[in-house]
This record gives C-alpha cells, structure tokens and sequence, in this order.
C-alpha cells in the first residue's frame, strides 16, 4: 500500500526553484494545474504532467487526470472549512486547518494580480515569534509589529486591521502557540493582546499572509508528506 501511495506522489515532483516564480501554498479552492507550482526557497512542489492538485473544503489534497477522474488523496480534515497546504522551509508539504482566525477579508476590487511572487516571508508557524520591525509579507500586503507595539496588517501604507494597542508596550513580539492563539507581548512578556479564539487540543498552526489580501491562521496539521498522516 504505501509503495502505491508513493507512486502516486511520484505525479508531483521537485525542480530547482530558479525555473519557477514563487509560491509556496495553496488554500482551499485553489488549482495546481498541469505544469503549475508551489515553492518555497530552493525546493518546488510541481504539478505533474495531464494532472491537477487541488485542496478541498475537507482538507484534502485532491489529485485528478486529465479526464477529471480522482487519482489519489490525502485524509480529510475534522469538518468542513477553509485549509491550507504549505510547502514550508524543510521541504515537506503539510495541510493544516480549518481556519481558527483571520483578519477581515478585503474587498476583490483591491486585487491587481492573480499571481503573487513574495518578497518577504509569509509564514510564522507555532512557537515562532515576529519581532518589532519585521514583517510578513505577500505582494502589497504585509502584518508587522510597529515600535509602538501596535500589530497591523497592511495594504502597501494603508492600515486595513489593527490590534489597537498602540503605545501600550516597548520592544513587543508577537508569537503564535500550539493552540493556534496569537499573542502580543511587550520585552517584560505582559500580555498585551491576543487573539480570542484557541483550538481545543494541541497542534502545529501556522500564521499565513496571503494574497489577495488576509491574514489568517491554520491548523493543526492534517497531514504532511514527511509521514503521509497526522502530524500532531
């Protein structure tokens, strides 16, 4: 059974990343089609030839020939909701999800691309912490903890969300746990702000700035290619 599962995956395959843009994810909705990649640094996840990838509203990375019938998939997810597969920094593909937080989402008339190339990092994943000063980023839109300990996530210098907290701290972080909850802590680690949602068990989250334009938090893992299950 797995020497079949691994045949299967052999559909999708790694190429240098210099013959491809960047993109390092896709959400639910979402279509990797035919030559169609996602990268992340020097590795890319590729679309195999007369096939199609897709992530579902389960969770589920979905892959489909050329004639639309359903090849393989992974696991599906607890419930229905809005998920995430990442091509992180260690080379591994994961699905995390459903969504348990999000900025509000903007409108489509303040897209102006449908592909995306990033200039800065896009991911923060549990137990990592974004500094004051640094940022996320994707296109246009960025999330950055400002000097004044204020969290915003941005459309170029237009402030979309804030936490509010503006002046309330000094050299502040934000750092996202294993319950998927961001907090906003000053260099005393008082709490600041937080986000008020917590998932009811522990996992891997990961904190995604994406086109076209929101900010949102997936998790736990459902699934990854380092151990084809749960990655709890």
């Amino acid at each position: 059974m797995m020497a079949n599962l691994i045949a299967l995956l052999s559909l999708f395959f790694l190429l240098p990343l210099s013959i491809a843009a960047e993109r390092n994810l896709l959400v639910t909705g979402d279509v990797l089609p035919t030559g169609g990649r996602i990268s992340h640094l020097s590795t890319i996840f590729a679309g195999a030839k007369n096939s199609t990838l897709t992530l579902t509203d389960h969770g589920q990375l979905l892959i489909r020939s050329s004639d639309g019938f359903a090849v393989w998939s992974s696991p599906p997810g607890p419930k229905k909701g809005s998920y995430a597969a990442i091509l992180g920094p260690d080379g591994q593909v994961k699905v995390f999800g459903p969504a348990i937080w999000w900025t509000p989402p903007l409108s489509s008339s303040s897209s102006t691309s449908a592909v995306v190339k990033a200039r800065h990092r896009n991911l923060l994943f549990s137990s990592q912490v974004l500094c004051d000063g640094s940022k996320l980023g994707s296109g246009d839109y960025s999330m950055e903890v400002t000097e004044e300990c204020n969290l915003e996530f941005r459309k170029a210098a237009e402030v979309v969300w804030e936490s509010g907290t503006k002046g309330k701290g000094r050299d502040c972080f934000l750092r996202l746990d294993h319950r998927g909850r961001l907090a906003l802590l000053d260099d005393r680690f008082k709490l600041v702000w937080m986000s008020t949602k917590a998932a009811p068990v522990d996992g891997h989250f990961v904190l995604v700035v994406r086109f076209p334009g929101q900010a949102v938090v997936y998790g736990p893992t459902i699934w990854s290619t380092s151990r084809y299950g749960p990655d709890g």
